[in-house]
C-alpha cells in the first residue's frame, strides 16, 4: 500500500510540506484579491504564484522581480507592436515572431532570472498582443490587467515567503560556503596524505564542481536578500572564484603524489605534505588561516632553499620537487584566501580591503541562434496552421500562445526534448482534472470558500511534486495550465465547448513544440554533447586574449561554467564520460598554464626565454582553435626544445627572482607537455573536425 504513494509523496518532510502550504495560502490570496478587484482574468494571479515560488526568501524576490520586469518590458512592446501594425496583421505577425525570436536569443546567452526576464518578455508580448490585434482599443487596458494580476501574484508570493515560515537565501549561501570550504579542505587534505587515488580524485572534483556552480547560481539570490550580502557582492564573487580555483589546482598535486613522491623522496617535502594532509575543514576560520599561512611559509621556504642547488644529475626530481611545491604553495594560498574571506562574509573577521571579482559566464551564440531560428519557425508553423484551419479565434489564439511560450521557455536548455517531457505529463494531468472540476466538481459550488477547499488537494500535491527534482516539470505544468483550463473568473463558464477548444488548442500549442524540437536543430544526444564540450572548451582557449591580461580567475569561470552545464548528460558510469572529464579538467589546466606563461614573460625572464614562451603560447593558441594530429605533434615537439633552453639557462642565471622564473617555466612545460601527449584525444576533438573518441589517440601524438 506505501509503494502506491507518489514518491514525492513519501519523500516530503517538513520544509516540503511548509513550501506547499505557504505557496497554497499566498496562492489563494493573490486568487481572492484578484476577483476582489474584479480583473477579467484572475488565474494569472494565482499561476504567478506558483511560477514564481521558490524554497528560500531571496530567490522568490529575484525570480518575481525578474518576471516582473520581463512582463512589464513585453507589455510595452505589445502596445508598440499593435499601435504600429493593428492594421497590417502579417507585419505585425513578421515582428511578432522576431521579437520572441529575439528574447530567446538573449535567454540562451544569460543565466538564472535574468534569462527568466527575456524568455518572460518574449511571450508576454505575444499573450497581450495576439488577442489585442482583433480589439486595437482594448489593447491599454488589457496590458495593464495582466500587469496588475502578475504584480499581485508577486506581491502575495514575495509576502508569503518572508513571513511564513521564512527560509533565508543569504543563510542558506553561508551554510553552504562553509560546506564547500570543508569538502575542499578535505579533498587537499586527502590528496596530499595519498589518501585519493585517480578515480576517486576525478569523482571527487566533478561533484565540487557542481556544488560550486551551484553557489554561484545561490549567490545571486542572497543579494537580493541580505542588504550585508550586497554591500560585500565583490567579496562574494571573489570567494567562489577561489573555492574553484582550488578544484583545478588539486589535480597536479594528486599527480605528483601518487606517481613520484615515492620515486623522488624529500624528507622536508614529505613532512609538508603530512602537515596538509592533518588539515581539519572543521577547525575555525582564525585557526585555520594561522595554520595555512604556515604551511604556505613553509612551501615558498623550501622551494627556495632547493633553487639555491643545481640541477645536478637528477634533473627529473628536481623539477618534480619544485612541480609538487608550486602546487603546494598555491592551495595552501587559495585555502587561506578562502578561509579568510569566508570568515569576513560571515562576520569571524574583520572586513579588509580585498580585490573583488567580475563573473564571466560562458556564450555560444550558435546555440543561442538556432534556438531562436526554431521558435521562429514554430511561431510561423503555428500562424500558419491557424489560417490554413480557420479554426476559431479562441483556439487559434492559445495555439500560438502555449507555442511561443513552450518554444521560449526550453529553448534555453542543453536537451530540450528531455526537459519538456515532464512538462507534457503535467498538462496531461491537467487536462484530466480540470475536466473533472469545470464538468462534475465546481457547477454545484458557491462561495470562494468552497472553491478554497475543492482547489487544496490539487494545488498542495502539485506544490509538493514541485519540491522533488524528478516532479518538478510535471508539478509545475500542472499549476500553470490547470487554471488556465479551469478559467477562473467573476463569471464562470461551466459549459463543455469552451473547455473542448481550450484542451485542443492547448495540445496543438504543445505537439507543434515538440515537433520543432524534434525535427529542427534537435537537442543534443551524448556524443554531440562531448564534441560540444571539447570543441567549446578548445575554442575559449584559443581565442583567450592573453595580451588584455585578465586575472586568471576570468578564464576558470569560463571553462568551469561549460564544464557544469556538461555535466548533467555525463554518467558516472561511463568510462567515456570519465575520460571526457578528464580531458576537460586537463583543459582547465592547460588554459592557466598558458596564462602563467604569459605572466613569466612580463617578469623578467631572459630575452630569448621571453622570445621562445612568446611564440610557444601563440602556436598552442593556434593548434587548439584549428589543429590536426600533425601539427600537434609539432607543437609537442616545440614544447620539448622551449623546456631545454630553460634548463639550460637555469644555471647560467644571474640571481634568485631570475632563477626562480625558469624553474615555473621548467615546471608549466613539463605540465604542458603532459597535458598534450596525455589528452592529445580530447584536444583533436576539440581543435579538429573529428568526434569525441576517447583517449586513446593520444599516444598517436
Amino acid at each position: 500500500m506505501i509503494l502506491a504513494v507518489p514518491a514525492f509523496i513519501r519523500e516530503s518532510g517538513r520544509k516540503e510540506w511548509q513550501f506547499a502550504l505557504r505557496t497554497f495560502a499566498a496562492g489563494m490570496l493573490a486568487l481572492y484579491l484578484a476577483l476582489l478587484l474584479g480583473l477579467d482574468q484572475p488565474q494569472w494571479a494565482l499561476m504567478t504564484v506558483y511560477i514564481v515560488a521558490q524554497p528560500l526568501g531571496g530567490m522568490v524576490i529575484a525570480k518575481g522581480l525578474s518576471r516582473l520586469v520581463g512582463t512589464v518590458l513585453g507589455a510595452v512592446m505589445a502596445l508598440l507592436l499593435v499601435g504600429g501594425f493593428a492594421q497590417q496583421p502579417l507585419l505585425f505577425f513578421i515582428a511578432i515572431g522576431a521579437w520572441l525570436a529575439l528574447c530567446t536569443y538573449l535567454a540562451n546567452l544569460l543565466r538564472n532570472f535574468r534569462s527568466y526576464a527575456f524568455v518572460l518578455s518574449g511571450y508576454t508580448a505575444l499573450i497581450i498582443g495576439l488577442p489585442a490585434l482583433s480589439q486595437p482599443d482594448q489593447m491599454f487596458t488589457v496590458a495593464v490587467a495582466r500587469v496588475t494580476e502578475i504584480g499581485l501574484g508577486i506581491l502575495c508570493a514575495s509576502a508569503a515567503s518572508v513571513l511564513v515560515w521564512p527560509r533565508s537565501a543569504a543563510t542558506a549561501y553561508l551554510h553552504r560556503c562553509r560546506q564547500q570550504l570543508r569538502d575542499l579542505i578535505a579533498l587537499v587534505a586527502d590528496t596530499a596524505g595519498g589518501r585519493a587515488d585517480n578515480r576517486t580524485l576525478q569523482q571527487r572534483r566533478r561533484e565540487l564542481i557542481a556544488s560550486g556552480m551551484a553557489l554561484e547560481a545561490l549567490r545571486e539570490n542572497a543579494l537580493f536578500d541580505s542588504q550585508q550580502l550586497r554591500r560585500r557582492a565583490g567579496l562574494c564573487r571573489r570567494l567562489g572564484h577561489e573555492m574553484l580555483a582550488l578544484i583545478s589546482s588539486v589535480g597536479p598535486l594528486g599527480a605528483y603524489v601518487n606517481r613520484y613522491a615515492s620515486v623522488h623522496q624529500q624528507d622536508r617535502l614529505d613532512e609538508l605534505l603530512r602537515g596538509m594532509s592533518e588539515l581539519d575543514g572543521e577547525l575555525d576560520p582564525e585557526s585555520l588561516r594561522v595554520c595555512l599561512s604556515g604551511l604556505h611559509d613553509q612551501a615558498r621556504d623550501l622551494a627556495r632553499g632547493l633553487r639555491k642547488e643545481t640541477v645536478g644529475d637528477n634533473e627529473q626530481r628536481f623539477h618534480a620537487l619544485q612541480l609538487a611545491l608550486e602546487h603546494c604553495g598555491e592551495l595552501c594560498d587559495r585555502l587561506r584566501s578562502s578561509v579568510v574571506l569566508y570568515a569576513m562574509l560571515s562576520d569571524q573577521a574583520l572586513t579588509q580591503s580585498w580585490r573583488s571579482g567580475t563573473s564571466r559566464l560562458h556564450l555560444d551564440h550558435g546555440q543561442a541562434l538556432r534556438s531562436a531560428g526554431r521558435t521562429a519557425i514554430a511561431i510561423a508553423a503555428a500562424l500558419s496552421l491557424w489560417f490554413w484551419s480557420a479554426a476559431p479565434s479562441d483556439q487559434g489564439t492559445l495555439m500560438v500562445i502555449q507555442t511561443g511560450v513552450v518554444c521560449a521557455l526550453f529553448s534555453t536548455r542543453d536537451d530540450p526534448l528531455k526537459a519538456v517531457s515532464g512538462f507534457l505529463k503535467g498538462a496531461s494531468l491537467a487536462v484530466v482534472l480540470a475536466t473533472l472540476y469545470r464538468l462534475v466538481l465546481l457547477p454545484g459550488t458557491e462561495g470562494f470558500a468552497a472553491l478554497v477547499l475543492w482547489l487544496a488537494p490539487v494545488y498542495l500535491l502539485a506544490g509538493l511534486a514541485m519540491t522533488q527534482l524528478p516532479s518538478m516539470a510535471m508539478g509545475t505544468a500542472t499549476v500553470i495550465f490547470f487554471p488556465i483550463l479551469l478559467d477562473l473568473g467573476p463569471q464562470q463558464d461551466f459549459s463543455a465547448l469552451p473547455l473542448f477548444n481550450n484542451v485542443l488548442g492547448l495540445a496543438m500549442g504543445l505537439l507543434l513544440p515538440v515537433l520543432a524540437f524534434l525535427l529542427i536543430w534537435p537537442g543534443d544526444d551524448a556524443a554531440t554533447a562531448r564534441t560540444r564540450l571539447c570543441r567549446d572548451l578548445c575554442r575559449t582557449l584559443g581565442r583567450w586574449p592573453m595580451s588584455r591580461r585578465r586575472p586568471r580567475h576570468e578564464m576558470e569561470t569560463v571553462l568551469y561554467d561549460r564544464i557544469a552545464r556538461t555535466l548533467p548528460r555525463l554518467s558516472p558510469e561511463s568510462a567515456k564520460d570519465g575520460e571526457l572529464l578528464h580531458g576537460a579538467m586537463a583543459a582547465v589546466t592547460l588554459g592557466l598554464g598558458l596564462l602563467f606563461l604569459d605572466a613569466l614573460c612580463r617578469r623578467g625572464v631572459p630575452d630569448p626565454i621571453r622570445f621562445t614562451l612568446t611564440r610557444l603560447i601563440r602556436d598552442t593558441q593556434r593548434v587548439l582553435r584549428d589543429g590536426d594530429e600533425a601539427r600537434w605533434r609539432q607543437l609537442s615537439a616545440d614544447t620539448e626544445r622551449a623546456l631545454r633552453q630553460c634548463q639550460q639557462a637555469y644555471n647560467k642565471a644571474e640571481g634568485e627572482g631570475e632563477r626562480r622564473r625558469l624553474v615555473r617555466a621548467v615546471v608549466r612545460l613539463r605540465m604542458q607537455i603532459n597535458m598534450i601527449g596525455n589528452y592529445g584525444g580530447f584536444f583533436l576533438a576539440g581543435s579538429g573536425a573529428g568526434r569525441w573518441r576517447g583517449l586513446e589517440i593520444a599516444h598517436a601524438v
